[in-house]
């Protein structure tokens, strides 16, 4: 297990070895992480470990449950209740079971809404311009 800095991990949740936060992540009440794809307690498979990276900035809602081996993007957001099964692009919202996308979330932690010219996104709360960029999304300068 590995913390990063500003990590706030609120009451009840549960981080095992082989998980990584990144700086400033945020888990809400009651996250669940798991460790072993396939768990028996009458067969150790402590050799089996499986790792979770959450990257900077991400925000884990409360009662969220990451399955091992899923990485969560720089910035994403999963909701209350989640269960994380798969990697969660940079800047992704992702909600219910299975975890599905549904959006895209600024740094600021309000939702990306407005669509511009190729494909880029604009944050109204913050003016923050985003582009696609892999599965996933990426701030940039704005050229206006």
């Amino acid at each position: 297990m590995h913390l990063g800095d500003g990590v706030k991990i609120q009451n009840n949740v549960l981080v095992c070895e082989g998980v990584t936060l990144e700086d400033h992540v945020f888990c809400g009440s009651g996250v669940a992480f798991t460790n072993v794809p396939n768990p028996r307690s009458e067969i150790v498979r402590k050799d089996e470990l499986c790792a979770t990276l959450v990257r900077r900035g991400a925000s884990l809602g409360a009662n969220a449950t990451l399955r091992c081996g899923a990485t969560i993007g720089a910035y994403g957001f999963v909701g209350a209740g989640a269960v994380v099964l798969e990697d969660v692009p940079d800047h992704a919202l992702v909600v219910g079971n299975p975890a599905r996308q549904i959006g895209w979330m600024c740094r600021c932690g309000h939702r990306i809404e407005r669509v511009e010219a190729e494909g880029r996104r604009r944050c109204v709360a913050c003016g923050e311009l985003y582009a696609p960029e892999g599965a996933g999304l990426v701030a940039i300068a704005d050229e206006t």
